[in-house]
């Protein structure tokens, strides 16, 4: 079992981490708006391209990385939670609670986060697709 001050110290570290992420977050979308695109051009480079690839490293290699000394499943559930909660209403942070715990789940089995990244522009492609 971990020593309670590495848990503590990793619960704090993934906290800031994903703090950090909400200014990054916004700086992205700045970024992907000033791109010589249409609107939907700019919302497809956000949404499908820029931020997947941004999560996945931040909340699935970052996040759930620095949270292993609370045990695997618990560093797969306090990742999902963070990138659920930043994830709009409550329809919203159900729904990346559930893929949170998925792409997780995938990070873990397989220590890489490429396939969850996959998986999640698949997602966000399907989402943008349906309008």
């Amino acid at each position: 079992m971990h020593r309670p001050q590495n848990r503590t110290a990793a619960l704090l570290a993934a906290f800031g981490c994903a703090l950090a992420y909400l200014p990054a977050g916004r700086a992205l979308a700045a970024v992907c708006a000033a791109l010589p695109l249409s609107a939907a051009g700019q919302s497809f480079a956000l949404h499908c391209a820029a931020a997947p690839l941004a999560e996945e490293l931040v909340f699935r290699g970052a996040v759930q990385g620095l949270l292993q000394p609370l045990g695997p499943r618990a560093a797969v559930c306090v990742q999902a939670a963070l990138f659920a909660v930043q994830h709009g209403g409550a329809a919203g942070i159900a729904y990346a609670l559930v893929l949170g715990v998925l792409l997780g789940t995938i990070r873990q089995r397989t220590g890489r986060v490429w396939p969850g990244w996959a998986l999640h522009t698949l997602n966000n492609l399907l989402v943008f697709a349906a309008g």
